[in-house]
Order: C-alpha cells, then sequence, then structure tokens
C-alpha cells in the first residue's frame, strides 16, 4: 500500500472514474481533473508522485499539458493515456519526457505495473537527489575571509570552462574540496568525479590503477580491470599529489592528456576518453622541475587554470566558521 498521491487528467469522466477505482484500490491517494488547465492547477495545489494524462482533449491538449508540466515539475513521470489512432503522437511525447504511455482501455495489471515502476523510479531519483546534496554539503569549502571569497570566484570562472587545473596548496588546504566544487561549476556535474591519491599508490600498480590492465597482463591479474581515466569518461578525474608519480609515469599520462587516448596495460585496442583533468600538489612544482623529478611540459600542460588553496593562518576569520560546522557536522553524526 502507497500513501502517494496519483493525478489523473482526462476529460472522459468514466475514464477518469474507472482509472480513479484502480488506483485507490492499489492504495495511492487520488486526484482527478476533467480538463488540461484543471490539471496545472491541481499540480501545483497536491504535488502528486505520478500523472496520468490522457492526450486527446479540447482547448488544451495532453502534449500542451505535458509541456506545463514538465516545466513545473521535471522530475515526476507523467503516463501518457491514448485512445485508438494517437500511438503514434503517444511515442512522441515520450520523446518530450513522457515515462510511458498506455492505451485505452487498459490492461489493469499492466498499468499497475507501469505506475508502480514509475513512482519507484521517481523515488529513487529523489534519494539519489538528497545524497548527492548531502555529499555535497560534506564537500562545500566553509569560509568568507577574502582568500576564499577570491578562490570561489576563480571556481566560478573555471568550473563551466573545460581548461584544466592545477591547484597548488600544503596539506590539509582542501585542495580535493577545490577540485569537487570546480567538478559541481562545471558542464559535466552529472558526470564521475574520480579521485587518484598518486602518493597513497605503489609506483608499481599505478599505471594499472590509471589505465587499467587486461586479463593476464601481470601476476595477479586474473581479470581485465578499467583504470580511472576509463572510469571518469564524460567527467573529472582528480590527480592529487601529482608530483608523487614516477618520471615514467608522468611520461604516460601526458599523452594521454595530448591525445585523450590510451591502452590498458598489457592490451593493444586504444581506447579513447572525454576527461577533465584537474591536478594538486603540496610541492612546489617549478623546483620539482629544477630537481629534474617532474616533467616541465606536463606541468604546462596541466597549469592552465592555476588555483592556489590558501592556508588557514591566511585565512583566521573563517576559524569560527569552522569550528561551527565541524560541532554541527560531528552533533548529527554522533
Amino acid at each position: 500500500m502507497s500513501n502517494e498521491t496519483i493525478l489523473i487528467v482526462d476529460d472522459e469522466e468514466s475514464v477518469r472514474k474507472s482509472l480513479a477505482d484502480v488506483m485507490r484500490d492499489e492504495g495511492y491517494d487520488v486526484v482527478t481533473a476533467s480538463s488540461g488547465k484543471e490539471g496545472i492547477d491541481l499540480l501545483n495545489e497536491t504535488q502528486p508522485a505520478l500523472a496520468l494524462l490522457d492526450i486527446a482533449m479540447p482547448e488544451m491538449d495532453g502534449i500542451e499539458v505535458l509541456r506545463k508540466f514538465r516545466e513545473l515539475r521535471p522530475d515526476m513521470p507523467v503516463i501518457m493515456v491514448t485512445g485508438h489512432g494517437t500511438i503514434e503522437t503517444a511515442v512522441k511525447t515520450t520523446k518530450m519526457g513522457a515515462y510511458d504511455f498506455i492505451e485505452k482501455p487498459p490492461l489493469l495489471e499492466h498499468l499497475n505495473l507501469v505506475v508502480k515502476h514509475g513512482i519507484e523510479e521517481s523515488r529513487l531519483r529523489e534519494e539519489n537527489e538528497t545524497l548527492k546534496r548531502s555529499i555535497e554539503q560534506r564537500y562545500e569549502i566553509i569560509g568568507e575571509s577574502a582568500p576564499i571569497k577570491a578562490l570561489k570566484q576563480q571556481i566560478d570562472l573555471a568550473g563551466p570552462t573545460n581548461g584544466w587545473v592545477l591547484i597548488h596548496g600544503e596539506s590539509g588546504t582542501g585542495k580535493e574540496l577545490v577540485a569537487r566544487a570546480i567538478h559541481r561549476a562545471s558542464k559535466r556535474a552529472a558526470g564521475p568525479f574520480v579521485e587518484v591519491n598518486c602518493a597513497a599508490i605503489p609506483q608499481e600498480l599505478i599505471e594499472s590503477e590509471l589505465f587499467g590492465h587486461e586479463k593476464g597482463s601481470f601476476t595477479g591479474a586474473a581479470a581485465m580491470k578499467r583504470g580511472k581515466f576509463e572510469t571518469a569518461d564524460n567527467g573529472t578525474i582528480f590527480l592529487d599529489e601529482i608530483a608523487d608519480m614516477s618520471l615514467a609515469t608522468q611520461a604516460k599520462v601526458l599523452r594521454v592528456l595530448e591525445g585523450q587516448e590510451f591502452q590498458r596495460v598489457g592490451g593493444s585496442k586504444t581506447l579513447k576518453v572525454d576527461v577533465r583533468v584537474v591536478a594538486a600538489s603540496n610541492k612546489n612544482l617549478q623546483d620539482e622541475i629544477r630537481k629534474g623529478t617532474f616533467r616541465e611540459d606536463l606541468y604546462y600542460r596541466l597549469n592552465v587554470i592555476p588555483l592556489v588553496a590558501p592556508p588557514l593562518r591566511d585565512r583566521a576569520d573563517d576559524i569560527p566558521r569552522l569550528a561551527s560546522h565541524f560541532l554541527q557536522q560531528f552533533s548529527r553524526e554522533y
């Protein structure tokens, strides 16, 4: 049983009553409308979980109503109800964002299944959005000091571009938070954010971690494995502590950055990806270049948009805000 509300919009009273009875028998609350305009008014008043919408109605037809529903409630599933001869129109509505369509008179088992799946999908989408917001709050950059305001402005400018970013900053200054903020502000925000801590992966495994490997390519490679670059396709890869990579791995990363293509370890097939690279280091990379431990060409390839994560001593005004934030966070958790 469910307490979700179903909105039924149909100009035929017999159809409205029939659909409403079926939905009530399944445990749903039901509101009905005899016209598209009334349906739009009820959408705002009742906040239904799902709508059953007739296509052929006078004055305002189902396509116009669907367009308005998508505008007002883009995440609400809308199931189009179609009579004989309007199947082609019903198919068009799915391209406009309708969840599905059913024919009159509907088979009850099929109707109940489509409604159930629509509501479940909507609920999952809502849970994912809630989880996403929770994660975003966890990785929020806290502070209103001048250095943090300047950093946030730079993120707002850099985020929507596809430019590669190099974040400089000491350990503990929140370079990962900056990288995640750039991803959220980008056109790739719906894609994956894949983090690689280059300092935490043994050098003999880092190429497999970054590029993946084929089955049997080395001892212990019992199955094919996708690498981080492949996983980050259409999203952002964050290469943290990139100065800890060996020069040999740096050369291979440079080749990936130049062509957005690579081969898995032990493989011969060339894979193409569309990845935005954000890198970070707590070391002075200019010093590392002079020492011969970091490639100059890789540095200039990465340093398209340089950002600096300021240390706490340069933003002491933010200490009360940070203290309050962590007190609230730990109070919720414990």
